[in-house]
């Protein structure tokens, strides 16, 4: 920076970036309510990455590098394209294209992460451009198209220990066991190491997470609450066993990390208990066999599927009442425009 009428850059003090490191770290520590709304998502995102990473190894790694491929080129895309619109925004694409990938299983052909990658970033810019209002995770809506089109080539789960294909948890104990059973020990499924999503399968990371989330008080408590009643109820309606229906990484990444996010929940403190409930209660209670399912049907699915119909109301809802307003701003602009027609004429009929 010139200083003093000179045209020489100023040096900058020897402490200025680890000044800059210990703000933000004391920042993230004491005060993580201030830190931009990306960041806090991205440090809530990182726990289940790296146990991805460590569980599936270089599947997960691949996945990994399209979605941060696919996210860097949609910012670059969104500060040409739309400019002072991305930047008074608080989502961003690469956390879009990161939510996608993550439900995909690792068994996945890497197209079909190409895919969810791509479509979540071209949903969100669509998002940013047209609708900044509606509030959802388009990510969660990328999954959920190209689930749909691929009839659940998405849901390509493996074996951890061997690599081979291998169905999820919920298949396996619908199959083969009695309903109040649990085939496979609570701890595995709870540090992750069995079959599911590439970056969802440890609720252990998951919990991590959304516990960052809630410090930064950006968890709606209310809405996880009303999740587990609603999952309790359909639980103990159907006989099953608790542990291993709540023991599921998969669940609650989509239940705190998406649907309990504040800034995607109706303003109303009605509404929220209420939501979060319906959303437990269908996400567990419809499990059911994957035979004749048409979008895989192995039962994880079905809480990913839950929030999308939820967002998706709240989106239609969000588009229904903008249009409305719109047209009525438009009819009071045209009657002033009309009143204002006449009382010219009335002006000139009286000058003249």
């Amino acid at each position: 920076m010139p200083s003093g009428g000179s045209r020489e850059p100023r040096p900058r003090p020897p402490g200025s970036w680890l000044a800059k490191l210990g703000s933000a770290l004391d920042r993230a520590a004491f005060r993580p309510a201030s830190l931009p709304d990306d960041l806090v998502t991205a440090i809530a995102l990182l726990p289940p990455i790296v146990a991805g990473l460590v569980i599936f190894k270089a599947p997960a790694a691949q996945m990994l590098a399209v979605a941060l491929a696919a996210g860097a080129a949609g910012i670059l895309v969104s500060r040409w394209l739309l400019g002072g619109i991305r930047r008074r925004s608080r989502t961003s694409p690469l956390i879009a294209a990161l939510f996608g990938v993550a439900l995909i299983g690792p068994g996945a052909s890497i197209v079909i992460s190409i895919e969810v990658a791509v479509l979540a970033v071209i949903l969100e810019l669509l998002r940013l451009r047209y609708m900044p209002a509606i509030r959802a995770q388009v990510g969660l809506f990328a999954y959920a198209v190209i689930a749909l089109a691929t009839r659940g080539a998405t849901a390509a789960f493996i074996n951890p220990a061997s690599g081979a294909p291998f169905t999820d948890p919920l298949a396996t104990w619908y199959q083969f066991f009695s309903p109040a059973s649990a085939p496979i020990d609570p701890i595995r499924l709870y540090v992750g190491n069995v079959p599911g999503p590439v970056f969802a399968t440890s609720l252990l990371a998951v919990a991590v997470g959304v516990a960052w989330l809630a410090y930064a008080r950006r968890v709606s408590l209310v809405v996880l609450f009303g999740f587990l009643v609603g999952s309790l109820v359909a639980i103990y309606t159907l006989h099953w066993d608790p542990l291993f229906q709540l023991d599921s990484g998969p669940t609650w990444f989509v239940a705190g990390l998406v649907l309990a996010d504040r800034r995607l929940l109706p303003d109303s403190w009605a509404v929220r208990p209420t939501l979060g409930f319906a959303v437990g209660l269908f996400a567990v209670g419809l499990r059911r066999p994957p035979v004749g399912s048409w979008f895989g049907g192995h039962g994880l699915e079905l809480a990913f599927f839950s929030v999308v119909l939820v967002q998706t109301v709240m989106a239609v809802i969000v588009v229904v009442i903008w249009s409305m307003t719109v047209a009525t701003e438009r009819w009071k602009r045209t009657r002033r425009l009309r009143q204002r027609e006449a009382n010219l004429r009335v002006v000139k009929s009286r000058v003249s």
